[in-house]
């Protein structure tokens, strides 16, 4: 939570943070101890198979158990490293892009603005819907191309926090910073009455007007607006 927290620009809110559901880790974990349980086995029947042969100056039934614990062991380090990456994880929607995390000493971060976002597809398998997982594939103007994040949970909520990101940056609402609305509101309940503030909300709430109908870009809206908050 930290790391995504200093990743986020000045008046970005999340909306979604998601990671693999735990059925997935639980699965490669359990497939990783049967494993072990398997060569521990053979290791012991080796013992029992070849009681008298002898490699090497060793025991073939001895040689083979301790490679079968070796093998084991490397088996469980990577159930470990197994747990780092589930739990490293993650995947979140802010009002402006979507961010991957992933990595364990070294974090990597896929960032997509939400702008180049052009197709969200929702899959989910029955036992996905058994379990309550599903994969989200984005397919993006970016370098990244296609991003995407499998075996989710809670798949349905990064679908439905992207649409209505989606939805609020095609209204332009994700351009106001909440920090200088909530500065602004204050001011204008402070002077309620004086035809100055008036003037300014108006004009205001022209200036969002030009900018949702594509009449002024972006940044002419926040000099603007700049501008006229100063004057209070």
């Amino acid at each position: 939570m930290k790391t995504i927290e200093t990743l986020l620009g000045r008046g970005e809110r999340v909306r979604y943070i998601g990671r693999q559901h735990v059925f997935v880790l639980i699965s490669n974990i359990v497939t990783e101890l049967v494993l072990i349980g398997v060569l521990i086995a053979a290791g012991v029947v080796s013992q029992i198979a070849f009681p008298d042969k002898v490699l090497a100056g060793m025991e073939v039934g001895v040689l083979v158990l301790i490679v079968c614990v070796i093998i084991s062991l490397l088996i469980l380090g990577s159930a470990v490293l197994d747990y780092l990456r589930w739990s490293n994880a993650h995947y979140v929607v802010t009002d402006q892009r979507v961010l991957v995390l992933r990595g364990i000493f070294n974090i990597e971060v896929v960032d997509i603005p939400i702008e180049k976002i052009n197709e969200v597809e929702f899959r989910q398998s029955w036992l996905g819907r058994l379990f309550g997982f599903g994969d989200v594939e984005m397919t993006t103007a970016s370098e990244s191309g296609i991003c995407q994040c499998r075996h989710l949970a809670n798949p349905d909520g990064l679908k439905r926090a992207l649409s209505e990101a989606q939805h609020d940056l095609q209204r332009g609402y994700t351009y106001l910073d909440q920090h200088d609305i909530d500065a602004y509101l204050e001011l204008e309940d402070a002077l309620a009455g004086d035809p100055n503030v008036e003037r300014i909300s108006h004009a205001l709430q022209r200036l969002a007007d030009m900018r949702d109908r594509g009449l002024i870009s972006r940044d002419e809206f926040e000099e603007k607006k700049r501008d006229l908050l100063s004057r209070i």
